[in-house]
């Protein structure tokens, strides 16, 4: 087919040009929307580290994640010796928080006693400890 008046490099020149444009947007550019699949193994049982995916086009390709140095282990396992005083600070802390409910409520504790100091705490679950609160209530009349 030729159009009167083109000539035929011109027509060559508009054909490439629209050859490529098509071209261009049947290539995925990996612009659109990319998941990132985890590190699993394929059937066989080999390690298969992590990829993209592109949602459009289907294709996968390795994740390069630049590692600038590996994470020091500082602690490991379980320290009994620390148990005792976080146990004593857990029970400080519910100590402080029942005397601010206390004042909340307007039952503010009789005298300026500091709180008596928090004897070792049994490691039990049974021992609840219960806050009596009804010598110092009021009502609102």
């Amino acid at each position: 087919m030729r159009v009167p008046g083109l000539p035929w490099w011109g027509l060559a020149l508009g054909s490439v040009i629209v050859g490529a444009f098509a071209w261009r947007l049947s290539v995925c550019p990996h612009d659109g929307p990319l998941a990132l699949l985890p590190a699993t193994t394929d059937l066989n049982g080999t390690p298969l580290p992590p990829r993209w995916f592109c949602d459009r086009c289907g294709a996968t390709w390795e994740a390069n994640f630049e590692k600038e140095h590996t994470p020091v282990r500082k602690f490991t396992g379980y320290d009994e010796s620390k148990a005792v005083t976080a146990a004593k600070r857990a029970a400080e802390l519910a100590e402080r928080q029942r005397a601010l409910a206390l004042q909340r409520a307007g039952l503010r504790p009789t005298g300026n006693k500091k709180v008596k100091a928090v004897p070792e705490p049994a490691m039990s679950s049974d021992s609840a400890a219960i806050v009596p609160i009804g010598q110092g209530r009021r009502f609102a009349g």
